[in-house]
C-alpha cells in the first residue's frame, strides 16, 4: 500500500534532501530517501524501503532538480 505526502510534508522533503544533495555529497535519489526518513519516519519500513510509490519519488527528485 503506498501512500500520498501533503504539500507541506513534500516542501520540507525537498528542503532536506536539497540540503542533503549540496552538503553532504549524496546523489539526488539518495538525498530524497534521506529527507523523507528525516521528515516522515512513518514512510520508511525496517529494511530501509519507503512506503511510498516511484510517482511520488520522482516527483521529489524533479522538485530537487528544479532547485538548482
Amino acid at each position: 500500500m503506498f501512500f500520498w505526502l501533503s504539500e507541506s510534508d513534500k516542501y520540507d522533503i525537498t528542503s532536506y534532501a536539497f540540503r542533503y544533495f549540496m552538503f553532504s555529497n549524496l546523489g539526488i535519489k539518495a538525498s530524497v530517501v534521506k529527507a523523507v526518513k528525516k521528515v516522515r519516519p512513518d514512510r520508511a519500513r525496517k529494511d530501509g524501503s519507503l512506503k511510498l510509490s516511484n510517482a511520488v519519488l520522482i516527483e521529489l527528485e524533479m522538485r530537487v532538480k528544479n532547485m538548482l
